[in-house]
């Protein structure tokens, strides 16, 4: 009988201990030959059996890399490395069933108590690793996820349980040491079952929680590389930062860039010549993480955070010797309107164009861009890096408004390498929210001005009982739009770039904290035009329509219908003196609430000579949100 016992604790099954599907023991003892204190022992040790057949049936199941696609099962490298280390962990208990038989043929009368007490020790350790492994299989952990869940095992045990489960995360932490390795000094992603916290799109485009982080579209052309680089964060396991993640992401896709450039012939360096000598050096850093004997994330940390801080001084350099300093002078020329003849010249020819019926083909609307370029002697250099179109329109809207098109105005700047990786999509995504911004601004401004001209030169507008006030109010508007034109271009833009340059000329060689620099001037200038505070960009916006209007109004006018012309101009300048005052009470209280500084500089443009201050409708307007409120 204990022949056929110590078969059944090796995972062998018989008449007298029966496997069921259930995946435990059952003793069969119809014949009563049992004592029931021997069934007791006998039930205590077929529970350990069963723990050690599940752990058996799970190693043979995985201990193989492979995709099961009859049986919808995949087996990736971690859950390979787990099945492997589940092997390894549960021979300790295969050794002392052995140790069990040879005493039982040195004694057959060797006592079930005995064979109990040297197969009991082996209990928790084979009861936690069956509880995991479990887990692992019921939710479906994949890929980089085993590394939390062994993790948060062997976190949360001790003594004996511990040190093997410590054991198990090193040797399945390995593999994460391997793909890091020739991620971060090759740029190599060997994942051929998707199953790294960092993908290609095009292998996951599904994914819902795929954090989209990638630098450029076109930076990711390396070895071994096919697509845009991302995070899959469903894939990150927890105990390993977010931060360390990016940098890890930052990393590879710096090597990507370099391999890249060398692929195209403009840049002959390797690898070696991207880490300055110190790639074998930091390879062995990363090799002696996987040799030591437990997981340690500090270390892991301060290795990532050595490899990022070289990497990142590398790509500085080239950034800045890539001509950073005149590319943000290019950018500042086009999307923040520093060449003010450009759009001078480009407003007349593109205002009729923009308000034909149909959309303009996207061709001949960047021809007016060059053409504007050259009238104004633009350098070709210049222009020749951007492309202005307009953006596909939004489905779901049923407007077919002209002033549309105006705000589907977009300019696309083709980056050379390695500057792409700055001026990324998203990056121009924001360059452009600003550009239409200024644009709108500058077009009031140039029709105001066009109006003005055309009144000097013709009588009729000064004729009749409206002429006095229109070009009252016109002067009006042309003050305020002239005061904030004053405010964005010198308070604002001049101001934000000359500080964006000195952190560039002067800032430490970190590629990371000059993209950080980039990004908080593009975020300051978008708050500073109040792009982001819902109320003051719709006040601008009404304020521009109003403009708009009232200039259609003028210029469309005769001498036959004075009188309503009247009306309306006195409807527009009543709406006028509401939208300018709801701005200034808008500024008042920011300025008041928040201190900010930028708020207080548009004030003293607006509010020179104290006209807003002492005007009647600004406090009516402050009362009746006071009672709203």
């Amino acid at each position: 009988m204990l022949h056929d016992l110590l078969s059944a604790v090796k995972g062998n099954g018989g008449d007298m201990f029966v496997w069921k599907e259930d995946h435990t023991f059952q003793i069969v003892n119809d014949l009563g030959l049992l004592h029931p204190c021997e069934v007791a022992i006998i039930e205590e040790m077929m529970v350990v059996a069963a723990h050690y057949r599940r752990l058996t049936q799970f190693s043979d199941a995985y201990d193989v890399v492979q995709v099961s696609a009859a049986e919808g099962q995949r087996c990736g490298v971690y859950l390979c490395s787990l099945a492997w280390s589940v092997r390894r962990a549960s021979h300790p208990f295969l050794r002392a069933v052995v140790e069990v038989e040879e005493r039982l043929l040195a004694v057959p009368s060797l006592t079930l108590t005995s064979a109990l007490s040297a197969l009991h020790p082996h209990a928790p350790t084979l009861t936690t690793l069956d509880t995991m492994v479990r887990e692992i299989e019921d939710e479906k952990v994949w890929g980089c996820k085993i590394l939390e869940v062994v993790h948060k095992y062997a976190t949360n045990s001790v003594a004996q349980v511990k040190d093997v489960l410590v054991r198990m995360e090193q040797d399945v932490h390995s593999v994460l040491y391997d793909q890091l390795t020739h991620w971060l000094l090759h740029g190599l992603l060997l994942d051929p079952h998707q199953e790294f916290f960092i993908t290609t799109t095009n292998t996951n485009t599904d994914s819902k929680e795929m954090e989209a982080l990638s630098l450029d579209e076109d930076s990711v052309g390396g070895v071994g590389v096919d697509g845009e680089v991302c995070l899959r964060v469903e894939l990150l396991p927890s105990h390993i930062p977010l931060a360390v993640a990016r940098k890890i992401l930052f990393v590879g896709e710096a090597i990507l860039v370099f391999k890249q450039r060398g692929a195209a012939g403009e840049w002959s360096g390797s690898e070696g010549g991207v880490w300055g000598g110190c790639g074998a050096e930091l390879e062995g850093v990363l090799r002696r993480l996987g040799e030591e004997q437990a997981f340690s994330l500090p270390r892991l940390t301060t290795a990532i955070h050595t490899i990022t801080q070289c990497i990142s001084q590398a790509l500085w350099e080239v950034v800045v010797e890539g001509g950073l300093v005149g590319a943000l002078g290019d950018l500042k020329a086009v999307y923040l309107l520093g060449r003010g003849e450009l759009y001078q010249a480009l407003l007349p020819s593109l205002t009729p164009y923009l308000a034909m019926p149909s959309p303009p083909p996207l061709d001949n609307l960047d021809g007016l861009f060059q053409a504007a370029g050259r009238q104004v002697l633009v350098e070709d250099s210049l222009m020749e890096k951007f492309t202005l179109s307009l953006t596909p329109a939004d489905k779901n809207s049923s407007t077919h408004k002209k002033d549309n098109l105006w705000h589907r105005l977009c300019v696309e700047y083709r980056a050379q390498w390695p500057l792409h990786r700055l001026f990324n999509t998203a990056a121009q995504e924001k360059y452009n929210a600003i550009f239409r911004f200024l644009l709108g601004v500058r077009r009031a401004q140039h029709r105001l001005q066009q109006l003005w001209m055309t009144q000097m030169r013709t009588s009729r507008y000064r004729e009749g009982g409206g002429g006095s006030l229109q070009w009252t109010l016109r002067h009006h508007m042309s003050l305020l739009i002239d005061n904030i034109q004053y405010y964005l271009q010198v308070d604002v833009l001049e101001s934000e770039h000359w500080h964006l340059v000195e952190s560039v000329v002067g800032g430490g060689k970190d590629y990371q904290q000059l993209a950080h620099t980039h990004s908080a001037f593009l975020s300051s200038v978008a708050a500073r035009c109040f792009l982001n505070h819902p109320v003051l960009s719709a006040t601008l916006t009404q304020l521009l329509s109003l403009v708009h209007k009232f200039c259609a109004i003028v210029e469309s006018a005769t001498s036959d219908d004075q009188s309503e012309k009247y009306k309306e101009i006195e409807e527009v300048g009543a709406s006028l003196e509401r939208v300018a005052a709801q701005l200034f009470f808008v500024l008042s209280n920011l300025r008041l609430h928040h201190g900010s500084q930028h708020t207080a500089q548009l004030i003293m443009r607006m509010d020179y000579n104290r006209y807003y201050s002492r005007n009647d409708t600004v406090r009516r307007f402050g009362v009746t949100v006071s009672q709203e409120e």
